[in-house]
């Protein structure tokens, strides 16, 4: 039998420094989705996670070398592509003769650029992963051709070449249940910010009820991978899931990972019976996300009982022409009513705000600001526009010839952001994202807010921690 082992490369002290104690430690859902097939086709599966176990580069290719493995596996988001070439470039070193094959938004968008930025990764997996890595080991055990493998672009001999386009899973009833058992449970953790309830940040699970998404939103590169539209899981797929993180795991966080839960309400009443008929309801604290067009107020009412007590909204802009930019196809006056559903739901209520999308200005900004502090949720994120590869803003820089970085610096929080209008330059984006935060997280009546809220003590301590650790990276800034 022969090994595949996939793995997370690390990167958070990279991409986080003195804040990576602060985020959360997701399971690695795409990797031991692609490990269930693998395992199911007959090879042997282990998943390193680097991130989660806290372990160097050397650590890490250690533990990989140690499986003794005939293939080599993982994720590759924009920002994590160079720090992937360097540890690929090392662990070849060690094991000159494994077969590295990755997926992920950022292979899916540009798989061709992939191969020619990093020499050492063999094949490149366009889309879903799961069929796929399945058809890939079978054929190189049988030393063909991967011609014939659709959705993959691989070396040949000298060349790059693209096989047959692979399309998304139609029916995902086929596919069988995550490989969590491949995963140390202990390793993960929610964000410190929505557990105000019961105060567990760990264990946590994840599951998805779908794949893909009803938005179109020309920043996302989503759709690179999942295609557009969505496509559900069966009640009986979800059920199981749900059975295995609360018996086998003790889940006591839970996140509904789709990007729009609410998009099909027979579902999410559905999972809500189940939840509430197993009596999770009363250990879990669950946190979902979806459009404001979307909501149904008994509906919400209904995710309350069963303990989804978090529901995060795609805001992005305050202002209606960037949101028209932005193809969001929702209005100010939607965002405002889907908050007033959530809040008489008695929902904990986060909101993503974004700065800089194409059109933005300072005035625009600052409508988006005024939003955010306007709106009745407990708690907000500001994030400046990043135009990854596979979306519209990544099409608009190279058709305004706008000079861009290097991988690693689209994303982290560490490195100036890449500006797309002339009026707003990467010092004026980084100040505009600075002031956002200021003005909502330092109102009095924001503070008085959670001092109600936060039941448990160590959730006030996490945000006071966080609160210094920021001010901390900020002056080590400035140094």
């Amino acid at each position: 039998m022969k090994n595949l082992v996939l793995v997370v490369v690390p990167t958070m002290e990279n991409a986080y420094h003195s804040l990576q104690d602060f985020v959360a430690i997701n399971p690695p859902m795409g990797l031991i989705s692609v490990g269930a097939t693998a395992e199911k086709a007959g090879y042997k599966v282990f998943v390193i996670d680097g991130d989660a176990e806290g372990l160097t580069f050397e650590e890490t290719i250690s533990r990989v070398a140690e499986k003794r493995p005939d293939y080599v596996g993982s994720t590759i988001m924009t920002a994590t592509m160079d720090i992937s070439n360097i540890f690929y470039t090392e662990l070849k070193k060690r094991l000159p003769d494994v077969k590295v094959i990755v997926g992920g938004p950022h292979v899916s968008a540009i798989p061709e650029q992939t191969l020619i930025d990093a020499p050492a990764i063999d094949i490149c997996v366009i889309g879903e992963g799961d069929e796929t890595i399945a058809d890939i080991l079978i054929t190189l055990e049988k030393s063909e051709t991967l011609d014939g493998v659709g959705g993959i672009v691989y070396r040949k001999d000298a060349r790059i070449v693209k096989t047959a386009e692979r399309p998304p899973i139609k029916d995902l009833s086929i596919l069988p249940l995550p490989a969590f058992h491949l995963l140390d449970k202990s390793l993960y953790r929610s964000y410190g910010w929505n557990n105000w309830v019961n105060g567990f940040r760990k264990p946590l699970g994840v599951i998805f009820t779908g794949r893909g998404c009803i938005g179109k939103c020309n920043f996302c590169a989503a759709h690179a991978v999942f295609g557009h539209g969505i496509r559900f899981f069966t009640m009986q797929q979800i059920k199981d899931q749900l059975d295995y993180l609360m018996e086998k795991w003790g889940i006591r966080v839970l996140y509904f990972q789709d990007d729009t839960f609410t998009a099909n309400r027979k579902i999410v009443n559905k999972i809500c019976d189940y939840i509430i008929e197993k009596g999770y309801n009363r250990r879990l604290e669950i946190m979902v996300s979806s459009r404001v067009d979307i909501l149904h107020l008994p509906t919400l009412k209904k995710m309350r009982q069963a303990s989804i007590r978090w529901i995060c909204f795609g805001v992005e802009s305050g202002n209606q022409e960037i949101l028209k930019r932005m193809s969001k196809h929702i209005t100010i006056e939607q965002i405002k009513k889907a908050y007033q559903m959530a809040r008489e739901a008695d929902l904990f209520i986060a909101g993503n705000f974004m700065i800089g999308h194409i059109g933005e200005t300072y005035e625009t900004a600052m409508e988006t600001i005024r939003l955010a502090c306007d709106l009745d949720q407990e708690y907000a994120s500001f994030a400046i526009a990043i135009p990854l590869p596979g979306t519209e803003l990544y099409q608009h820089c190279l058709d305004k010839k706008i000079p861009l970085p290097s991988w690693n610096d689209f994303g982290s929080v560490n490195t100036p952001p890449i500006p797309l209008n002339e009026s707003l330059n990467a010092e004026a984006l980084m100040k505009l994202r600075d002031l956002a935060a200021n003005k909502f997280f330092k109102r009095p009546v924001y503070f008085l807010k959670l001092v109600i809220k936060m039941r448990a003590i160590s959730v006030i301590a996490d945000f006071i921690k966080m609160y210094f650790a920021i001010r901390a990276e900020k002056a080590a800034k400035r140094l």
